[in-house]
Order: structure tokens, then C-alpha cells, then sequence
């Protein structure tokens, strides 16, 4: 059987966005708890849980699931008898359900495991999702590869004769007798002739994800995508915005870009795990063999959990992203990647502009409560100095503009030749600039992180004559491109997107791109890429001399919005 943990995080996503509301506290506890059992391999309990959930007196937004992985826990035991009536109930109430094509996969299955071939043909034959063509493929390789009687796969084929993968099987057959009938060779060169197989299907060599060769890696027609992130799927709730709200948006961008890659020839599956913290349970998902035929491992974020998965990247053929972080101390190895700039680069690249807005060589700094925003702030002094300059003082400020008042001076003696602001909560950087500019410091340059202001409520461009903004995500919402996705993606969601969808956007569709193209020389062709030879969503990326992503994060205002500094 397939991977279904993709399938957890679909239905957790969907629920969020529309149905999950609907449901009461009590069914939402019951529905959890019996995927909780599922997830732990528990199926018998599972399947116990998730029957109430399937009666016609309790609909909810909860019951498809609820068929489904009942039907999914009687599979894991075999209890096929109680697998089927189940799915053809699923079937017969929601028709019209998002994930009917899992539906015909499992019915294919479990008619396939009790020898009903032509059920499970027919079932397969449903499906009509291009995602699922591989697995159909290895499963009826699975399955009609153990039939021994030639006649009767013969006899299947003259059935279904436009089912390419009975014929190759068929093919095969011929092909690996010791002593094949001349009619049989005839036979064989009748279907290569329909069908048109390549050299390589020629061999008997069924696709199962569990036991690849390992040359196949880069020929095998798609890319495998592990999304490790904390979408903390036991803790959902729908009675508010989730803190992890970020994983979800992420994940819903990784899918658009997914739909625009397929058109470009590209097939990308996403198989997405649910990891925080907790370094044993990642420990068994890098020991887990589909997860190490990954291509590409997106995450995770936390260091207890990120240590492991760069264990098994350095010793694998896969890269690995840091979707978020900014630590350069986590390129430990040459396959691992920062989709961001590092603190260090961005200060670099800060103190360089600055110096060229003002002669002076004095700075005042200032830095907000969160472990980066100090972090930022020792980094531009250290950078600063480096450049010849004086760091007049490094002050810790709060975000309310009366203890702002209170910490910054007149400057009516020494006037530092430009302030930094280094802070995440959204509303020092424009209480900062209001006190300069009731001191008659209008035109002292400020340089301050986008996160120092609220982008919704405070209007940047009135500051743009004097502020350098340090943001390696901003969005430039008069590109068209965005315009498009955020149309896109609110037809396929319901909701807009936020920065952490557009990342995830940016970052697969790039990376796919160039794994497809440079294959294992990705290193190689990171290198020799042209900066800006493709247009996206943000800033785009430039991994020339690193592997942390060094495109400029230092903005000025020009004309009516925010551009790179170099542009």
C-alpha cells in the first residue's frame, strides 16, 4: 500500500479551511482519537472509534474520513470483508467527495488482495488522478505479477486492451519465458508495437517504492519531496488561529507550485510529515525506507529534530532546505541549504549600504525582545566596526512609544550619522521615527528590520526619504505574478495567502526546476546560474557563492515602492 500520511495532512488542511467548523468538540475529540489509533498502527481500536462516525444519523464533516480510514484499519488487518461494504458506502453517499480517487485505489486493492481481478481492474480504471499513476501501476504489477497460469493473463489482457500496464506485464511474461511460442513472440512484438515501451520497461522490474534501484534516482520520472514540519496535527482545533498557522500556509504553497510544476513537465510528490522537537520520532522517519527515497527533505525547524535529518542528508544522495532559518551554523553539510539569507549576511550587506548614505561613521543601536533581534543587532555592530565605524551605544527597547521616548536621547550634541533598528514586534520602528521626528530628526537615515513595523496599518513610503528596510520576503503586491497566485490560490482555498505561502511557492518550484535540470550536478548548476534569469514571487534566489540564499535583503524607496538597494 501507498504512503497515506499525505492524505492525514489533506484531510486536517480541508477541514480547517471549510468543513472541520461544522462539527461539534465531542465528534472533533472521537474523530481524533480514532486517528490517533490508526497512526499508531492500532487498527482494530481505530476501526472501533470510526464505525459510530459512518452511521447515516451522524453525518458530519467527519464521516467520509471516518469511512475511509475504517476501511483503511480493516485493510491493514486483512479484514477485507469489512473493508469493502464499508468503501462502497463511502462511495454511495459522497460521490462527489475530494478524495473519491483514493477511494477507487483502496476498492482496487482490497478486490485485488482477494482475487477479483476484474473488480480491481475496473476500480483502478476510475481513478483519475494523475498523482496516484505510479502507485496504481506498482500495485497491479504487485498483483497480476503473481498470477503463474500465462493464459489467464493472457485472457485479462484481451479484456482490457487498452490497459498499457497489463500489456507490459503480458510483455514481460513473454519476454522472460525460457522457450516463448512463436505466436507468443509475435504476440509480445504486437504489443511493443500498441503500446510502444521504452528500453527500460522492457525489463521485468516493477516500480515499488520500497526497493528501487539506486541508479534510479534521477530517471525514474519524478521528484520525492519530504515536508517535515510542525503541523501538530494531534493539537487541531478549530476555535481560533493556530500558532502553527505557518506550516499550513507553507504546505498550501508547496501545492500550488506542485500543480504549476506538472504543467512544465516536472512531477513533484509531496509526502508530508508531521515532526517538531522530538528527535526519536524523527530518528524513525530517516530509518523509514520510503523517507529515504526522498530527493528533496523540506525542514524540520527545531535543532533537536533538524541534527537528525542532517545526519541522514549528509550520508544520502538528497538535499535538504531550511525553509525559515537564518543560522549559517546549519550548513554542516554540502547538501544542506538556507532558503534566506544569514543574519551575518544580511548586517553585511546592511553596513555596506549604510556607509554610503552618510559620511559620518557613528551609529546608535537599537534592538527589540526576541533572541534575533539581539542576535541582528551584534552582528551589524560587529559588521559596522569592521567598516570603520562607532557604535555609539546598543540599547534594548520596549514597543510602546512612551518608553521609546524615554530611551532615546536628543542627539543635540552628538548626532550619530544614522539610527538601526533591530525588532519583531511590529511597532517600535514606527514609534522610533515619530520621537526622531518630533526631536527635528527628520532626516536622520534610519535602517530598521520590515518586522520593526505593522506593513498593514503603518504606510511605509511616508518614511521612504529616510528609512533602509532589511526584508528578504517582501512582497511587491503591484507584480502582476502576485496578483495571479493570490487569485489562484483563493480559488483553490478559500483563503489569501500569507509570506509563509508564498515561500513555499517560491522555494519548490525553483528547486524542482533545478534538480530536474542539473540532477545530481545541482551543485554545479546553483553555481553557474544567472541572479534573476527567472521571476518569482519574492526575492528570488542566488546561490552562486553559498548555500544560504544571497539575494539582496536591504530595500530603499524608489519612485512608488521598495526595491533591492542594487537595483
Amino acid at each position: 500500500m501507498r504512503v497515506i500520511l499525505f492524505l492525514i495532512l489533506t484531510v486536517h488542511i480541508g477541514l480547517y479551511q471549510a468543513a472541520y467548523g461544522q462539527g461539534n468538540a465531542q465528534t472533533e475529540s472521537r474523530y481524533r482519537s480514532a486517528l490517533a489509533d490508526y497512526k499508531q498502527g492500532k487498527y482494530a481500536a481505530a476501526m472501533e472509534k470510526f464505525y459510530p462516525m459512518t452511521s447515516v444519523n451522524a453525518k458530519t464533516a467527519y464521516s467520509p474520513y471516518a469511512h475511509y480510514y475504517y476501511a483503511l484499519s480493516a485493510y491493514q488487518l486483512k479484514r477485507y470483508k469489512d473493508a469493502r461494504p464499508m468503501l462502497l458506502q463511502l462511495q454511495s453517499r459522497y460521490p462527489g467527495w475530494n478524495k473519491i480517487n483514493d477511494v477507487y485505489y483502496l476498492l482496487g486493492s482490497v478486490s485485488l488482495a482477494t482475487g477479483q481481478m476484474n473488480d480491481g481492474l475496473d476500480q483502478l480504471a476510475r481513478i483519475r488522478e494523475s498523482s496516484l499513476n505510479k502507485d496504481v501501476q506498482a500495485l497491479k504489477q504487485y498483483h497480476l505479477g503473481a498470477i503463474k497460469d500465462f493464459l489467464k493473463l493472457k485472457e485479462l489482457q484481451k479484456q482490457y486492451p487498452s490497459d498499457r500496464d497489463i500489456a507490459l506485464i503480458v510483455y514481460q511474461s513473454i519476454q522472460s519465458a525460457r522457450t516463448p511460442a512463436q505466436g507468443d513472440l509475435a504476440y509480445a512484438e504486437q504489443l511493443d508495437k500498441q503500446f510502444k515501451f521504452r528500453k527500460s520497461e522492457k525489463v521485468e522490474d516493477a516500480p515499488k517504492r520500497s526497493a528501487p534501484k539506486s541508479d534510479t534516482q534521477w530517471t525514474k520520472g519524478y521528484l520525492d519531496v519530504a515536508v517535515l514540519l510542525p503541523f501538530r496535527l494531534d493539537e487541531f482545533s478549530t476555535s481560533k488561529r493556530r500558532s502553527n498557522q505557518f506550516a499550513y500556509d507553507y504546505y498550501l504553497g508547496l501545492t500550488v507550485a506542485k500543480e504549476q510544476l506538472q504543467t512544465e513537465g516536472i512531477t513533484v510528490n509531496l509526502w508530508a510529515y508531521d515532526v517538531s522537537n522530538d528527535a526519536k520520532s524523527m530518528q524513525a522517519i530517516a530509518d523509514n525506507k520510503n523517507f529515504q527515497l526522498s530527493d528533496m527533505i523540506i525542514g524540520p525547524l527545531y535543532a533537536g529534530t533538524f541534527e537528525v535529518a542532517a545526519d541522514f542528508v549528509s550520508g544520502s544522495n538528497a538535499i535538504m532546505l531550511n525553509p525559515l532559518s537564518t543560522d549559517a551554523g546549519l550548513l554542516k553539510s554540502e547538501n544542506i541549504y538556507l532558503a534566506h539569507p544569514s543574519i551575518a549576511y544580511q548586517t553585511q550587506i546592511a553596513a555596506q549600504w549604510m556607509r554610503t548614505l552618510s559620511p559620518g561613521l557613528s551609529t546608535v543601536i537599537y534592538y527589540g525582545n526576541t533572541p534575533k533581534d539581539s542576535a541582528m543587532a551584534v552582528s551589524y555592530a560587529a559588521e559596522w566596526k569592521a567598516k570603520g565605524g562607532k557604535v555609539t551605544s546598543m540599547t534594548r527597547i520596549p514597543h510602546d512609544r512612551e518608553s521609546i521616548e524615554s530611551k532615546v536621547p536628543s542627539f543635540e550634541t552628538t548626532k550619530p550619522a544614522h539610527i538601526a533598528l533591530f525588532s519583531s514586534d511590529g511597532e517600535s520602528g514606527q514609534h522610533l521615527i515619530e520621537v526622531l521626528n518630533s526631536r527635528k530628526l527628520n532626516s536622520l537615515p534610519v535602517l530598521a528590520t520590515s518586522t520593526s513595523f505593522n506593513s498593514q496599518q503603518s504606510r511605509l513610503s511616508r518614511y521612504g526619504a529616510r528609512l533602509s528596510l532589511i526584508d528578504a520576503d517582501y512582497v511587491d503586491r503591484e507584480k502582476e505574478t502576485i496578483r495571479q497566485f493570490q487569485k489562484s490560490y483563493y480559488n483553490k482555498t478559500s483563503t489569501f495567502p500569507s509570506v509563509y505561502s508564498y515561500q513555499g511557492y517560491d522555494q519548490l518550484l525553483f528547486f524542482a526546476r533545478m534538480l530536474s535540470k542539473y540532477k545530481d550536478k545541482l551543485p554545479s548548476g546553483l553555481q553557474s546560474r544567472k541572479f534573476g534569469s527567472e521571476e518569482f514571487l519574492l526575492s528570488g534566489f542566488d546561490y552562486t557563492n553559498s548555500n544560504e540564499n544571497q539575494i539582496t535583503p536591504v530595500l530603499k524607496y524608489s519612485g512608488s515602492k521598495w526595491v533591492p538597494v542594487d537595483r
